[in-house]
């Protein structure tokens, strides 16, 4: 399955991760800020112990909460 375009490389292997996006290729990483950038405490994620829980989603280690 090819992911997006990356920046650097310019191959389809740009795969969505936890904190951003990472290229398998070349290593090279974008990180999103956390809750759309907008800042704040999370909720408290249970997988991984830090409050960065926001919208159902750790943005630390990917856990999904419904």
């Amino acid at each position: 399955m090819a992911g997006m375009m990356c920046p650097k490389c310019g191959k389809a292997t740009f795969f969505q991760t936890p904190t951003g996006r990472e290229c398998t290729k070349c290593g090279y990483k974008m990180i999103a800020p956390p809750n759309q950038g907008k800042g704040g405490q999370g909720k408290y994620c249970y997988n991984c112990g830090k409050n960065t829980v926001f919208k159902g989603k750790c943005t630390s280690c990917g856990a999904t909460y419904k």
